[in-house]
């Protein structure tokens, strides 16, 4: 396989040295090595530990502004580092914290930590591929800026130090520094996506692993077993080498562990609900691991935080009109949730559930029909409308378009249809008009027979209008504001209702 071409990091992800208030000091809480077999069911933003692998905290479970999502260890084995989707870092044991960026605003979020093997820095990567490096961890480069055919959903450190790999959802590998290429799956077609990375300890080679469980072996890896072909109840998170370089440990994300060359050392799994385990890793040079758990997320109307705050500014950046950006999750945010389930293919129910969240990592700008030109779409199928500006989706609103159900009107019977086809704005009313059919605010006409874009009360995900395209009142106000559509404006119309 060739190796795949490392670009220039954008200038954003030079070296940050912040220091902020997420700083986690935590007294070294020593524990007897845990006894194979299952625990009890962890707390969300936790560890626990398997083998000789010591308990250093937290002692109780962590309240994060984003959940945990990776876990480093030092080099000695007595401390780890924790980061968590912001790229907030939490240090325990003999972890030193040499900086974050929970105080800043990433473009994506934070997916994957690797730790230097001087135990005195560490880097983490969002999953755009930009690469944020700490204390003596060099800047040896990243994918930031450079456009990913998917998103990296995995980082490794190599043996020196000077060096690093990234990994993205369809295992193609990114190299920087010392870090070899020895192959990938970037051209293979995959049962399920790649999940994670962990390096030999020679450094001349690696694993990956899918969400199914299969694993894949490059330079000097060796193939000791994969869950691949097997039922499991959750998707693979992880895994990790053991120190002796004889096999590796795979974690699903219901703490299951399943060994492969290397010996059994318990898991996290439970009969209960629990929290997702996040990520493995190995005590670096005896037998054991720590797993770490994240947190179950549903975001839904009525929240409010920094975490609403932050789903806000990555529907916007994504196109998908919010409104003001407040940190409330009110029914603008509703709407644009609803926009991105359908467009995303998602179970539509307005809640962003931690499945919609890891859609929503992965996400590129919706993409409309017209590959050039400025119009406004209608896709009744989806119940989308995209303003598009030179065959960009500049806007997605969620829509409720004519539910097709026979009306009658004055003694006539007609059919609540949206006719498909390509019109133009004719007219506009700014204000309210009141219709025998209804009250349309700020409507703007496209078809002869009435039917408009106009803002409206309720505008369910569904269509459920007499055939003309609803959007609530706040997107018709936006539309108006931002001369969305001018008298003028070329609509294109296409696809059937959902029933």
């Amino acid at each position: 396989m060739s190796q795949l071409a490392v670009m220039p990091s954008a200038a954003r992800y030079r070296r940050i040295a912040v220091c902020v208030a997420l700083v986690l000091s935590c007294a070294v809480l020593v524990a007897a090595p845990s006894p194979a077999g299952a625990q009890e069911a962890p707390q969300r933003n936790s560890v626990s530990a398997f083998g000789v692998a010591t308990d250093h905290g937290p002692g109780g479970a962590l309240d994060l502004n984003q959940p945990l999502i990776d876990i480093a260890p030092t080099p000695t084995g007595d401390g780890y580092w924790t980061v968590a989707g912001d790229g907030g870092v939490f240090t325990f044991g003999d972890a030193r914290f040499y900086g974050s960026t929970g105080d800043l605003t990433l473009n994506e979020p934070v997916v994957a930590m690797a730790a230097r093997s001087t135990g005195r820095g560490y880097w983490f990567s969002a999953s755009d591929g930009g690469v944020f490096s700490f204390g003596d961890a060099p800047f040896l480069g990243s994918m930031g800026g450079t456009r990913l055919n998917q998103p990296v959903v995995g980082m490794a450190a190599t043996p020196s130090g000077n060096g690093y790999w990234l990994v993205a959802a369809d295992g193609g590998i990114f190299t920087f520094g010392d870090a070899g290429f020895y192959g990938s799956t970037g051209n293979l077609k995959l049962d399920a996506p790649i999940s994670g990375m962990a390096p030999t300890i020679s450094g001349d080679g690696y694993w990956l692993v899918a969400r199914d469980g299969g694993v894949f072996t490059f330079g000097d890896a060796r193939f000791q077993g994969s869950m691949g072909g097997e039922p499991l109840d959750t998707a693979v998170r992880g895994i990790a080498a053991s120190a002796t370089g004889n096999g590796y440990w795979v974690v699903s994300e219901d703490g299951q562990v399943y060994e492969f060359g290397v010996t059994d050392h318990g898991n996290a799994a439970s009969g209960d609900i629990q929290p997702p385990t996040v990520a493995i890793a190995a005590h670096p040079d005896r037998s054991g691991y720590w797993l770490a758990h994240g947190e179950r997320l549903v975001v839904e109307v009525e929240d409010r935080g920094p975490h609403v705050e932050r789903l806000q500014r990555r529907l916007e950046r994504l196109g998908y009109w919010v409104g003001r950006i407040d940190g409330v999750y009110g029914s603008l945010t509703e709407q644009a949730v609803y926009a991105f389930q359908k467009y995303e293919g998602l179970p539509v129910d307005g809640e962003m559930s931690r499945d919609d969240q890891r859609a929503l990592d992965r996400a590129v700008r919706p993409r409309p029909n017209s590959s050039s030109g400025d119009l406004v779409e209608i896709d009744e199928s989806r119940q989308l409308l995209f303003v598009v500006r030179d065959g960009r989706a500049l806007w997605t609103y969620n829509v409720s378009t004519g539910n097709e159900e026979p009306y009658t009107h004055e003694g006539q019977e007609y059919g609540a249809d949206t006719p498909n086809g390509r019109f133009d704005v004719y007219r506009e009313i700014d204000g309210w008009r009141e219709s025998s059919l209804g009250r349309l605010y700020r409507p703007k006409y496209f078809h002869t027979r009435g039917i408009a874009v106009h803002g409206y009360t309720f505008v369910p995900p569904y269509p459920a209008s007499h055939g003309c395209v609803r959007v609530s009142i706040a997107a018709m106000d936006h539309i108006w504001a931002s001369d969305l559509m001018p008298i003028g404006t070329r609509v294109w119309v296409y696809g059937s209702p959902p029933t």
